[in-house]
């Protein structure tokens, strides 16, 4: 994750797994319209391998990062 005020997060992941980093925040209760938006394209953030999700709290942004980390390491290691 890059620098982004504290209700964004940029991931580090490739279109492909938009929706695999969407299955993981809702099995963790973190649902989408309801505790975040989905940003729009953006073709120098796909260049870059980033994908912003917009948090309606600061906390739930900072939740969501390390439970996705959690997961991409969980799943380096299976």
């Amino acid at each position: 994750m890059t620098d982004a005020p504290e209700t964004e997060a940029l991931f580090n992941i490739t279109g492909h797994y938009v929706q695999e980093l969407k299955t993981v925040l809702e099995s963790e209760k973190i649902i989408e319209g309801a505790d975040y938006e989905n940003s729009a394209f953006d073709e120098k953030r796909r260049n870059e391998g980033l994908h912003l999700l917009r948090f309606h709290k600061t906390g739930i942004a900072a939740q969501a990062t390390q439970i996705w980390e959690k997961h991409k390491t969980a799943r380096a290691h299976r």
